[in-house]
């Protein structure tokens, strides 16, 4: 059984769920990401942004754009049609 994807959601946007973001657009698709942190969206931007010349010298796909990226600090908006969800948020069964 396979699905393609096409909108990928992102839970928490720390370090690692930035670059997971990074990298599903740098392969076209389409980003929504999510963190409760009241600074998240402009970091996250701003990672991407450092980001994105390294992952043009590795070669984008076609359709890769920053412009893919939306964000919300609704987690249901977050994965409602989403096709694929990356969860990043810290290693604590509570937040699981």
């Amino acid at each position: 059984m396979s699905k393609d994807i096409y909108r990928v959601a992102i839970i928490g946007t720390g370090v690692i769920g930035a670059s997971w973001a990074a990298l599903f657009l740098a392969k076209g698709l389409n980003v929504v990401a999510t963190d409760i942190a009241p600074d998240a969206k402009a970091k996250l931007e701003a990672f991407i942004e450092a980001a994105w010349p390294a992952l043009e010298k590795l070669g984008l796909a076609p359709g890769a754009s920053r412009s893919r990226l939306e964000f919300t600090a609704n987690l249901d908006e977050a994965v409602t049609g989403s096709d694929f969800v990356q969860e990043n948020g810290p290693e604590r069964l509570d937040f699981k």
